[in-house]
């Protein structure tokens, strides 16, 4: 049989998937002795060597592990082969939890080996322990006493209950019956059981006593009238005067004017009913309990109300556009309170809407809020409210805090003040009348015309007033604001290596080439991207082989807009080559610009029709100088010139041919290089201008002096290193 050694470490000279692993593969007897590898079967031979990835160190930034969640907390004793012996629970059980944990491309977020990751950071890992909660079943209390038997005689029900103490969590038992019911026999019935039962009517209206006098009144009553109108003492007037004497003696009585309680009373009918509905002798049901017929009670008054007085002034006294209605009220007062079931009282006021009347009705103060301006964002204030040690720090930058001043105050003030001066003058004009003197000539004199009014405003700041005038929510006092701070620039990590390639794909005479690779600005620094890093590296390589897109064929010009004809594009087709010409693969080609679409038209009716354009020509030179530059060049021509009106018109010979520049890189790569800039230090050649601008700034503050900052720049030149600056 065959046996295979551990898989070796991933060869090759080139980061990525294109290395290489290999492992020993020997053939050995049952007995475990070597022997020849003719012995074993050649066709189960296990492969010697695959393909691998070959982990760079530049491969941190682009892999990580990906970690998944926990799954739910397993029992331990559910994964072993022990399982079905009992187990004792005491506070919690032990159990494990697992996750998916892989390798991913960070980029993309697809999945890749876990030895890439693993060459950085070992893999995390896939269990962990976990604490199950112990079921608690649910707890109940002891049983309420037995109540009393529904029935008084033959057979009834008793109950108990109880309730729940500790309710069932964590898959415990449920709860138990919390009722339970018996039967129970009091004694027997001295009749039927249930062959009679009592029915209670409703209670009839309270009503008040009659007295002996009363009775007795009420006897004499038919013959004193007889003998009143035989008689003829007392005529109907008289007898109206004497009823209203009476009634006015009986309100004059010493008694609460808003109370008259009488107190009456009312029955209601109990009754012995036959389980047929028929009345039987009320012998017949049970007379202990037998309910009562006969209460006390309050004869019921409705309650009486005085007459509405008069609407009261209204509310508003002035305009406002906002608001113009106001309210005004009227009332009325309680003579006689409900009594008993009598009927409650209505409402004692009413509320109208109303408007303010008259034609010099004055405008209505208006109050609004004002503030200040904002102060300037200070960040030492939020600092010093953690640590009042560094309430004196300066230079500070980042989130701060603004304040200003909120008040509130009349709007109308100066209005409202010329109008009631006004109305003061009116009144006093009024006042005086005309005085002629003795000798004085009488004559007609005409009316004077008083000047045309000019009412000039001055704005000025008004007192500020109770905030509780103003209406709406109060200005906010303060705001967070934000300090710029100075950013530092931030790069991306780097790129792959591209593929090795000439560096001048127009002169392939050399052997060596270089790769190249990037990284972009992440973070745009304060001063610019001249204070970044360089963005680009190259390395020497052998056997370089220039990529480039090869165009294939164009697809029909397609016009724009959905037009028939006209200005148009076609889709270039492209293969990505290699210098001999053979198709590669098209990601050797990302590092060089795909063709754009190329501008057609296809051709209307009565318009100039032109070719499309040549390719373009070899560039002229292989790289550019001063004195030096590549050019290119395509053309096209007229196909057939345009005909009749309205037709699209040739252009001219020179737009027929166009020009470009191309090879524009230096004939040798060199690039800048600069480093941090150092502290700000007094510049001594502007001394003169500093006296002249502290002299200018004696009012406020001490003097401001012109600094210098300075930073190292040397020139590089690619796979070299730093070269004279003269390069």
């Amino acid at each position: 049989m065959c046996f295979t050694g551990p898989w070796g470490r991933c060869m090759g000279s080139d980061c990525g998937p294109g290395g290489s692993q290999s492992r020993a593969v020997w053939c050995a007897h049952v007995d475990g002795w070597t022997t020849l590898h003719t012995n074993c079967d050649q066709g189960q031979r296990p492969s010697n060597q695959r393909n691998c990835f070959r982990v760079c160190d530049w491969h941190k930034d682009l892999y990580d592990w990906q970690l998944g969640a926990w799954n739910v907390c397993v029992p331990v004793s559910a994964r072993t082969l022990w399982a079905l012996r009992p187990f004792t629970c005491s506070g919690a059980e032990e159990g494990i939890q697992n996750r998916e944990v892989g390798c991913i491309l960070k980029s993309e977020e697809s999945p890749a080996e876990d030895s890439i990751c693993e060459y950085f950071e070992s893999k995390p890992r896939l269990e962990q322990a976990c604490l199950i909660p112990c079921p608690q079943d649910c707890v109940a209390s002891e049983y309420s006493p037995w109540t009393a038997c529904s029935k008084t005689c033959g057979t009834g029900l008793k109950t108990r209950v109880r309730s729940v103490l500790v309710p069932p969590l964590f898959g415990g038992s449920l709860c138990p019956n919390l009722t339970e019911f018996k039967s129970c026999k009091p004694g027997a019935c001295t009749g039927p059981e249930g062959m009679y039962s009592l029915r209670i009517g409703p209670w009839n209206p309270c009503v008040l006593p009659v007295t002996r006098t009363e009775r007795q009144v009420k006897r004499r009553k038919g013959k004193d009238q007889g003998v009143r109108e035989r008689a003829g003492v007392k005529d109907p007037e008289t007898r109206e005067l004497i009823q209203k004497k009476r009634t006015r003696n009986r309100l004059n009585r010493q008694e609460s004017p808003f109370w008259d309680i009488q107190v009456g009373y009312q029955t209601r009918d109990v009754t012995c009913i036959h389980r047929n509905g028929s009345i039987g002798a009320r012998n017949l049901c049970t007379m202990r309990d037998l309910p009562l017929t006969v209460q006390s009670c309050v004869l019921p008054k409705d309650c009486q109300l005085t007459d509405w007085i008069q609407w009261r002034p209204c509310s508003k006294t002035c305009l406002d556009p906002e608001s113009p209605i106001g309210n005004r009220t009227r009332s009325r007062q309680v003579v006689q309170f409900p009594v008993g079931e009598g009927a409650e009282c209505t409402p004692l006021e009413e509320l109208e809407s109303c408007e303010p009347q008259g034609e010099s009705v004055p405008p209505c103060a208006t109050y609004t809020w004002r503030s200040t301006e904002w102060s300037d964002c200070r960040v030492d204030s939020l600092l010093s409210q953690q640590d009042r040690r560094r309430g004196n720090l300066t230079g500070l930058c980042g989130g701060g805090l603004q304040t200003r001043e909120v008040y509130c105050v009349q709007a109308n003030a100066e209005l409202l003040k010329y109008l009631n001066d006004l109305k003061q003058k009116e009144k006093a004009n009024s006042a005086i009348s005309p005085v002629i003197t003795a000798g004085q000539t009488q004559r007609q004199q005409k009316p004077s015309v008083p000047p045309l009014l000019s009412v000039t405003f001055q704005i000025t700041a008004s007192l500020p007033v109770e905030n509780k005038l103003c209406e709406g929510p109060i200005p906010n006092r303060s705001q967070l604001c934000q300090i710029p701070c100075p950013i530092d620039c931030e790069v991306s990590p780097w790129g792959a290596w591209g593929p090795c390639t000439f560096e001048n794909c127009d002169d392939q005479a050399g052997k060596k080439g270089f790769k190249l690779r990037k990284r972009q600005i992440t973070n745009e620094p304060t001063g610019g991207p001249g204070n970044c890093p360089h963005l680009v590296e190259a390395v020497p390589c052998d056997e370089p082989s220039c990529y480039d897109w090869k165009l294939t064929g164009l697809d029909p010009c397609v016009p724009e807009e959905d037009n028939q004809c006209g200005p148009g594009t076609q889709i270039p087709q492209v293969q990505c080559v290699n210098s001999t010409g053979a198709e590669v693969d098209r990601k050797l080609c990302t590092s060089s610009p795909a063709p754009e679409p190329v501008a057609c038209e296809v051709p209307c009716s009565r318009d100039c029709v032109l070719s499309d354009w040549t390719p373009w020509t070899s560039c002229s030179q292989t790289c550019s100088s001063k004195t030096i530059e590549g050019k290119q060049m395509r053309t096209r021509s007229i196909l057939a010139y345009n005909a009749g009106e309205g037709g699209g018109a040739c252009p001219n010979s020179s737009s027929l041919q166009e020009v470009r520049n191309c090879n524009e890189h230096a004939c040798t790569v060199y690039h800048w290089q600069t480093g941090p800039w150092g502290p700000c230090t007094e510049d001594p050649s502007a001394s003169t201008l500093n006296t002249s601008m502290a002299v200018g700034a004696s009012g406020g503050g001490g003097p401001c002096s012109t600094g210098m900052q300075t930073r190292k720049v040397i020139c590089v030149r690619v796979n070299v290193g730093q070269v004279p600056p003269k390069k």
